[in-house]
């Protein structure tokens, strides 16, 4: 009995080292620094001047500014609580709310953006069918109405989300959901809003938009670009990268919280903290999954690289130019002159 107990107690300290120094620490820390890096680089392209007029690049341009806050507030302050044991979250009522609401918010915000870039090719696509609500469509499609759609779907998100702050209290070192019927009905609203409604969304939308796509071969002058294109792979590449990535957390999170009365295990731990992990993948790594499956952002990436190292070359190069005339200009005028004379 107690050779089994001491195999036991070793593989607990063996997982929570694992989960603690290895997965908290380091795996999120990489995570959050290559997703920050990223999406610096997604901003750099999509606003370049072949992507930036395109409507649908709003969204792709916001989805990566939310992903900072996003990475910041949820893997990064992670990180410093399971991995570095800074327990805020756990003793601060204030910061646990706050905290909180805005990684939810962030969360939401994200799935919609990626929800709205669905419907906005769909909508491109019918567009190009010439269909009868044509007017519709092209509406859907404007700039104006983009800035519209994605200023009404933050301020959607932040008000679903407003009950966070009001109910949620740290209990039994866990700062979540009150106790009660209120957290039965969080849990089912996280479910909803968070794990299935969007992704279902998502692939309704883009199974419509691959089948109206086939439709458009058949008409003698299709109206879509080889860009247009392009954007609709992104988007349905980055719908099913979303449900990929996101479905395991929600579910282990609902899971997790339904059976309150149980005390996790060290193993119910490291594969929540797993979990978490691989849904912070999806924007921490939208860069690479662009760059993979979409050559215009590859071809617009590698020219927004050439343009930076040219004109840090030719600023160098005047630079060495204007040097060499400044050091002619600053000789006595009899230099110049007997240096004439002797040639």
């Amino acid at each position: 009995m107690k050779i089994e107990n001491t195999s036991e107690t070793t593989t607990n300290e063996t997982i929570e080292f694992l989960r603690i120094y290895i997965i908290c620490r380091w795996f999120y820390l990489i995570v959050f620094g290559i997703g920050i890096i990223g999406n610096i680089l997604n901003i750099v392209v999509f606003l370049r001047k072949k992507f930036r007029s395109n409507s649908c690049s709003i969204y792709f341009i916001v989805y990566s500014i939310n992903n900072f806050m996003n990475l910041t507030f949820g893997l990064f302050l992670w990180s410093l609580t399971l991995g570095f044991g800074l327990d805020l979250e756990y003793t601060v009522l204030i910061y646990c709310k706050i905290r909180r609401y805005l990684t939810h918010v962030n969360y939401l915000v994200s799935s919609c953006l990626l929800t709205m870039a669905s419907i906005n090719r769909y909508a491109r696509v019918r567009q190009a069918q010439l269909t009868k609500n044509l007017h519709r469509y092209i509406l859907l499609c404007e700039r104006q109405t983009t800035h519209i759609i994605i200023i009404s779907t933050v301020i959607f998100c932040l008000i679903v989300n407003v009950h966070i702050p009001i109910f949620f209290e740290i209990n039994q070192n866990e700062c979540y959901a009150r106790i009660g019927v209120y957290r039965i009905l969080f849990d089912v609203f996280f479910l909803l809003f968070y794990a299935l409604l969007p992704p279902l969304i998502m692939v309704i939308v883009n199974i419509a938009t691959v089948r109206h796509i086939r439709c458009i071969k058949k008409l003698v002058n299709p109206c879509v670009s080889r860009r247009e294109y392009h954007f609709i792979v992104l988007v349905i590449a980055h719908s099913f990268s979303n449900i990929i990535f996101t479905l395991p957390y929600t579910i282990n999170k609902f899971v997790y919280y339904t059976f309150e009365d149980l005390k996790p295990t060290e193993k119910e731990k490291l594969i929540g903290a797993v979990t978490l992990l691989i849904a912070f993948m999806n924007p921490g790594f939208s860069f690479f999954l662009y760059t993979l499956t979409t050559r215009s952002f590859r071809h617009e990436f590698i020219q927004a690289c050439k343009d930076i190292f040219i004109r840090k070359d030719s600023n160098s190069l005047r630079n060495k130019v204007n040097d060499t005339i400044g050091a002619r200009s600053s000789l006595p005028m009899n230099c110049i002159t007997r240096e004439r004379l002797t040639f």
